[in-house]
């Protein structure tokens, strides 16, 4: 027989002491003091954030408005960056999908600095559905909250992702998928322990979880495992996955399949026993162990909790010690342990929280339902006095948020005098807890603030704006093609020391940059910061284990000619001077402090002068391009660097694949030395979005096209193109004119379809659930 009624119903929570106005109050009181700490003031003013990654960050929203969308697309291809490189394939669209929505009412810059502020805000009220759904009273829910919005004042950390600091580096999908993922659990074991009506919920979370973040996801469908062995948890469990799976397919599915198209940033594992256990957790972690000890007693609906806290803290071991069990392995482990760790630390403030929550409980039962109006007006004026001394001492907030956190206790107080003689002082205990949680965590804030406000007041508040501006102006008024700038430090002046790769932002797309941020989404990335290196006096050199060549113009004209770069710009005196006094660099432009230097006239698609030697990758499978099968033949992308390297002999091109009558090679001594007679032209070389077109004399001879590869582009009058080294493409005409078009294949087709299915189970779902509410 059908039934609409919960499954559980018959074991309900216990009898909740808090009243529901309670936990609204406290949320929000956590929530405001979050956003207090950002700067909201700012939030509102239309410019272009700066600071960290989100000063260039504000790009990619900006092409999926301006390009991707209006072709009917969110993953596709950028020149911005790179060279050239897959967009949207290898981040995460939701988040920035929602700024060009708000962007239709909102100035866009409004829109993108409200997005990043959303998931800091989320955490507390997601942290007290995840709570609640455990099946914990209001007032446990409302502290671990409260703790959870502590969690986001950490500052041991500034990059892993989950509280402000992160996020205003750069990491705001990281805290939506965070938020998301709390919401996904909390929905997931009401699917299985109360109402399978939360499974279409539950899947829909997941999916957003997804498009938002891949770690956090990693994270919380692991810690969701043991559900499978609940009572109908397999079933409902593997429906929620495989249904958020077509959710997000049309992302997750190129994903997956295009994963070993992604560049390594080799960032080099934590080790240190205080990275695990930062001064500012210190106080938290005895409460922890208490709360996750009293949780796990009352019930097992807190085991996916417990282990998306242990998850991280067992996995941080891995690339530490794995590497001595199996040698090789110690830099080919993609997944940085750091990026986890927002998860350990959250797990000890909630369970801290908890802890606190439950003693809570345990009092507020056994106080009077009702006692002397006084013992409130005593606790709200120790409340009130407590909470303005500790707003007084946090240098975060601006001076009306430490007013408005003692306020409600002195409203309370002089409200108090029209109470009847016995009131409940429990809702005055709740409150006045959640308020010391969200004050010690204000206490440690030290920099943040400063942060939000650099970060929100924009690139136009900059002491450096002038300038920064007039470069863009100027490059706007050059002919188009891509800039290749010297790193500094010292462009943090402007905003961050990312503010060039907004050349094809404030250009309209007519000047792409050589760097770009999505490092990840790049096999140009290593090559690119090996030019970065030889054109800059002070790079940064990011990759460890690359050799870089520092400050060699010689070297580095070479290698962005290979690239097709049109413009040089130099920031300090020094890379002035040695710019001026190398050979194929011409000064065309002057803007203090920069010098815009113009390199020989680019070609962008090359005749070869000898036949290309196929070098072919052994297959290595999935393990492999996840970094974490070991090796002893070179990659592709380590057999180009040492071609990159060797730049006498760059001429003697090196494919990954092509015809059966080009020599296959296994070491870079093989190369083919056979040279081509005849030569040829090309001409009339146009690279627009998503389409490459040139016209050649040579047909029948290879051809390097310098961009970036990926397997979406079909020649069309050409064989190919096949990856070539560096990271580049190489096709054979068999006509005079070739095109090249980004065209999505099978796995583009197959992920919108699997989405289709997916989201017409919603739907569907969605009208059944309509049906059944107009037939009560």
């Amino acid at each position: 027989m059908r039934t609409t009624a919960p499954e559980l119903a018959a074991a309900p929570a216990p009898a909740d002491p808090a009243p529901r106005w309670v936990a609204i109050l406290g949320i929000t009181i956590t929530s405001l003091l979050v956003l207090a700490v950002l700067q909201p003031q700012l939030l509102v003013v239309a410019n272009t954030p700066s600071g960290g990654d989100m000063g260039a960050h504000v790009l990619g929203p900006a092409y999926l408005r301006d390009v991707l969308l209006p072709e009917g697309r969110v993953l596709g291809w950028s020149n911005s960056w790179f060279a050239g490189f897959p967009i949207f394939y290898f981040y995460f669209p939701l988040p920035s999908l929602v700024i060009v929505a708000l962007d239709l009412l909102l100035p866009y810059g409004v829109a993108f600095k409200v997005v990043t502020v959303i998931g800091l805000l989320a955490i507390a009220p997601a942290t007290y559905f995840f709570a609640r759904s455990m099946r914990f009273s209001r007032t446990a829910a409302t502290v671990a909250a409260a703790a959870g919005g502590a969690f986001v004042f950490m500052e041991s950390y500034t990059i892993y992702g989950g509280n402000i600091a992160s996020t205003l580096a750069g990491e705001f999908s990281y805290s939506w998928s965070f938020a998301l993922s709390l919401v996904y659990l909390g929905l997931l074991v009401r699917a299985i322990k109360d109402d399978r009506r939360f499974l279409p919920w539950a899947a829909a979370a997941l999916a957003a979880t997804a498009l938002c973040h891949v770690l956090t996801t990693l994270v919380v469908i692991i810690a969701s495992i043991p559900v499978l062995l609940w009572k109908r948890g397999t079933g409902r469990a593997v429906t929620v996955w495989i249904w958020g799976f077509l959710i997000a397919a049309f992302w997750a599915l190129p994903l997956i399949m295009r994963i070993g198209l992604t560049s390594d940033m080799a960032w080099t594992p934590l080790s240190r026993w205080s990275d695990l256990f930062p001064v500012d957790a210190w106080l938290v972690i005895p409460l922890a162990v208490v709360g996750i000890v009293w949780s796990l007693r009352r019930t097992a609906r807190v085991v996916p909790a417990v282990l998306a806290t242990l998850i991280p803290l067992v996995y941080f071991w891995v690339p530490v010690v794995l590497p001595d069990l199996v040698p090789g392995l110690g830099d080919r482990w993609k997944l940085w342990n750091g990026r986890l760790l927002p998860y350990w630390f959250f797990g000890l403030y909630l369970f801290a929280g908890l802890a606190v929550g439950l003693a809570g409980d345990a009092l507020l039962r056994r106080l009077p339902e009702r006692m002397s109006v006084w013992w409130s007006r005593a606790l709200l004026l120790a409340g009130g006095v407590v909470t303005f001394a500790v707003a007084a001492a946090s240098e975060a907030l601006p001076p009306w948020a430490r007013w408005a956190m003692a306020a409600p206790f002195g409203l309370a107080l002089i409200g108090s005098f029209a109470f009847p003689p016995r009131v409940s002082v429990r809702p005055v205990l709740t409150i006045s807890v959640v308020v010391l949680l969200i004050g010690g965590g204000l206490a440690g804030v030290s920099f943040v603030n400063g942060w939000a406000r650099w970060n929100y007041s924009g690139y136009e508040a900059k002491e450096g704006w002038p300038e920064y501006e007039q470069l863009m102006q100027v490059m706007d008024g050059l002919p188009s093609g891509r800039v290749q700038w010297e790193a500094n430090g010292d462009l943090e002046r402007y905003g961050t020391p990312m503010s060039p790769m907004l050349f094809p932002y404030w250009t309209e797309w007519t000047h792409p940059s050589m760097e770009g941020l999505f490092f990840e989404s790049s096999i140009t990335t290593p090559f690119h910061f090996l030019n970065h290196a030889e054109m800059s006096y002070k790079p940064s050199n990011p990759i460890p284990g690359l050799n870089y060549h520092t400050f060699d113009f010689e070297r580095g004209v070479e290698h962005l000619g290979v690239y097709g770069v049109s413009y040089y710009v130099s920031f300090t005196e020094e890379a002035a001077t040695e710019a001026e006094q190398t050979e194929g660099l011409t000064l065309v432009a002057e803007t203090a402090p920069f010098k815009i230097f113009e390199l020989a006239p680019p070609s962008l698609v090359d005749v070869a002068t000898s036949v290309p030697s196929v070098y072919e990758e052994p297959d290595r499978g999935v393990l492999s391009a996840l970094g974490t099968e070991a090796d002893t033949a070179p990659t592709f992308e380590e057999f180009a660097l040492d071609w990159y390297d060797d730049i006498e002999g760059m001429d003697r091109w090196v494919v990954a694949e092509g015809p059966a009558e080009w020599p296959r090679i296994t070491t870079l001594g093989e190369r083919a030395d056979t040279p081509i007679a005849g030569g040829g032209e090309v001409s009339d070389v146009v690279i627009d979005d998503e389409r490459i077109s040139f016209r050649t004399t040579a047909v029948g001879v290879p051809h390097l096209v310098k961009v970036s590869y990926f397997p979406n582009w079909k020649a069309q009058g050409a064989e190919g193109p096949w990856r070539a080294a560096p990271s580049l493409m190489v096709v054979v005409p068999t006509e005079e004119e070739v095109v090249l078009e980004f065209r999505n294949t099978w796995v583009e087709t197959s992920g919108l379809v699997l989405s289709a299915v997916g989201i017409a189970g919603l739907a569907a779902w969605g009208l059944a659930w309509r049906r059944r509410r107009a037939a009560r």
